[in-house]
């Protein structure tokens, strides 16, 4: 982008008062000065060692935190700042070395846990494909996918720490800090400052991406929004998913009860608002399409295939990048393996594996023989010929050999 249309976005945004407030100068030395206290009587009271104390002390002269965008070039360049030329930015605030840093990690050791505990809950793109290819539908029912509009700066933070003590009560730890954890977390919430073309700024709603619990904090929030949004729905999806703000769901009543449900989630909570899709045939969720295949019996299945945003350009390492050999190979492996998971059908993988190819080829400097030969070396593995499954036994699902976390935020850093 152009230096002065990132600054028109990031300015854009960080002129909202709702969100961000301009302030004359850090507020570090009095968030280190209270953290630090804290922490102490953590280690008074026997929570925490002395060296582990240190640890969370964080650097004595912290770093200041850094304000920058990721431009959302996915979204349709109508919607986008200004169309076709500024598209709009993911806040990111570099959490990295500041006076909360070291904290965050602990906080994230109690909350990662609990962000899991709940029925809806996605762990990554191939959790999700067992879940879903386990499900059958009644021919009639519809997919449906539910968008949170900016989740981390719509948190409201008081609403957020109720959330948080509910689920503590819910889950209690008697090696858990309740009381000086949701201090802590408080002054995380409440203290983020942090700089942008040499202006400080606070902001006041909401939380950041970048600090390290935050994806916990908003999963354990939005699992609380739920629970209590669906209890007014008086007609419920036939099942409901949910990987942090991406939810998939199965309808089975008519349109008119899908919209009221819709407004009803739309309505639970002011600062939370939606935006869904719903579709007969196919829908796209996370890097997947999820589809049926017959449509004539009186039940349907729903299958899946690789999802490719038009903005993909599939530009993984140039051929000609100083790297070891075995790099460019595993990198094209494991896309391959990756394939082979997700599609559920075999023309669907060679499909996805034919588009790659192209564009390694065209634009990466490939050698057709070189990715031929990777190809058929690593769906050769992959074959059921290759599964040491003993005798006399049944074969898994061959998708689900090669398992890696991670799936779904991986893909977000890619994109």
């Amino acid at each position: 982008m152009d230096r002065q249309q990132y600054l028109l976005e990031a300015n854009r945004q960080l002129s909202n008062q709702k969100y961000y407030q301009p302030i004359p100068e850090t507020i570090q030395p009095q968030t280190q000065t209270e953290i630090r206290q804290i922490i102490q009587s953590l280690c008074e009271n026997k929570y925490i060692t002395g060296k582990q104390r240190d640890f969370l002390f964080g650097p004595d002269t912290p770093r200041q935190r850094h304000f920058y965008l990721l431009p959302k070039i996915h979204k349709d360049p109508q919607t986008w700042t200004v169309p076709f030329q500024v598209p709009p930015g993911r806040p990111i605030i570099s959490d990295c070395s500041s006076a909360t840093y070291n904290l965050s990690l602990y906080i994230e050791q109690f909350l990662g846990p609990l962000s899991t505990k709940h029925p809806s809950y996605i762990k990554d793109t191939y959790h999700f494909i067992e879940l879903i290819q386990s499900q059958i539908l009644p021919s009639s029912a519809y997919l449906f996918t539910i968008d949170i509009d900016s989740l981390y700066t719509n948190i409201n933070t008081t609403h957020g720490l109720q959330t948080l003590r509910t689920c503590f009560d819910r889950f209690p730890d008697p090696s858990r800090p309740d009381r000086e954890l949701l201090q802590l977390i408080k002054i995380c919430l409440s203290n983020n400052d942090f700089s942008f073309n040499n202006k400080q700024y606070l902001q006041i709603h909401g939380t950041a991406m970048g600090q390290r619990f935050a994806p916990s904090y908003a999963n354990i929030y939005m699992s609380e929004w739920e629970r209590g949004a669906l209890q007014k729905c008086p007609f419920q999806p036939l099942f409901y998913f949910r990987y942090l703000d991406d939810i998939i769901g199965a309808w089975t009543h008519s349109l008119t009860l899908f919209h009221e449900f819709i407004d009803i989630l739309n309505n639970h909570h002011p600062s939370i608002k939606i935006k869904h899709t719903i579709a007969q045939d196919h829908i796209n969720f996370l890097d997947t399409t999820v589809f049926f295949d017959n449509h004539n019996n009186p039940t349907k299945q729903p299958l899946t295939k690789v999802y490719f945003k038009q903005t993909d350009t599939h530009s993984l390492l140039h051929k000609t990048s100083y790297h070891p050999k075995h790099t460019f190979k595993g990198i094209i492996k494991s896309q391959i393996i990756r394939f082979h998971r997700i599609c559920s059908k075999t023309s669907d993988r060679d499909t996805a594996i034919k588009t790659l190819f192209h564009s390694l080829q065209t634009h990466r400097q490939y050698s057709k023989r070189y990715l031929r030969t990777i190809k058929n070396n690593t769906l050769a593995a992959l074959s059921p010929a290759h599964s040491s499954t003993p005798s006399g036994s049944q074969p898994p699902d061959s998708r689900l050999h090669y398992h890696r976390p991670g799936g779904k935020q991986e893909l977000d850093h890619q994109n």
